[in-house]
């Protein structure tokens, strides 16, 4: 593989969107290559900096109701089309059918948009920030560890228990699946967090941030059930992330693993503790 090959595929690589056995290559080829090196880390380094200071949000469940039922009220009525039809109307087909005026047009817009930021103050995200940051962690850790060895995982759990000053549980130190590739201590949103940055056979990366749970929220909506456990998923920037709390600490794992992969990972983290 040469230079222009494996730079067409950096931005998948990053992402983790690359198949294994096409990682692989271009993992290898970037391993011995310079300057692709320093485009992986440019491309790592933008991604970065968009996730941790754009902020991004959801719309709230009942602001998208009244949206819709605006959407609705405003639709032309006739006797053809059904209420769920009328349901479904497509903003182009509202403007459509009325003869909006500038000055009306603005209004609705305007109080929409009171109406949006409202509900953006009031019903923020409380986990958006401390996903953006992990998973924008993870992104770095991967490129650190993409051409590394697997750890001792002992001597690494030992090493980063000892710099920490909270109780630490079982920490998964891998199996012949997943290789513990290094551990660190890392603050993370004024935490001081323990660190542990795993890689499977297919070359995919997890990282699981381990910190004191207190002034963690973890949302009751957005649960994912995995055997007998609960924890909060969602998926930022193409990542699965989990967060869950036991004990006194505050969980977070980060994958590029799909839904399935991060929750057979969370089984082999959250059984080990």
């Amino acid at each position: 593989m040469d230079c222009s090959e494996a730079q067409e595929h950096l931005n998948d690589l990053e992402r983790g969107r690359l198949e294994a056995d096409t990682a692989e290559v271009v993992r290898a080829h970037v391993a011995q290559c310079a300057v692709c090196a320093a485009a992986l880390q440019t491309e790592a380094r933008i991604r970065s900096m968009v996730q941790t200071q754009v902020p991004r949000y959801s719309a709230p469940p009942a602001l998208k109701t009244r949206i819709q039922a605006l959407l609705v009220h405003t639709a032309p009525a006739t006797e053809s089309v059904p209420h769920a039809a009328a349901a479904r109307v497509r903003w182009r087909d509202v403007f459509r059918a009325h003869r909006w005026t500038v000055g009306s047009l603005t209004g609705a817009v305007a109080v929409l948009l009171v109406v949006w930021a409202s509900w953006l103050w009031l019903a923020r995200d409380p986990v958006s920030s401390l996903a953006d940051r992990a998973v924008a962690e993870h992104m770095e850790y991967v490129r650190e560890t993409m051409t590394r060895p697997a750890a001792d995982a002992s001597a690494v759990i030992n090493e980063v228990r000892g710099q920490i000053d909270f109780a630490l549980e079982p920490v998964f130190s891998g199996d012949s699946q997943v290789q513990l590739v290094q551990g660190k201590v890392q603050d993370f949103r004024g935490k001081r967090a323990a660190v542990f940055i795993y890689r499977d056979s297919s070359g995919r990366y997890t990282t699981l941030f381990l910190m004191p749970e207190a002034g963690i929220v973890v949302p009751d909506d957005g649960r994912l059930p995995i055997e007998t456990f609960k924890p909060y998923h969602r998926v930022t920037s193409g990542h699965q992330l989990l967060l869950w709390k036991q004990r006194s600490l505050a969980c977070v794992l980060v994958s590029d693993l799909d839904q399935a992969g991060i929750a057979s990972m969370f089984l082999r983290v959250r059984k080990t503790a």
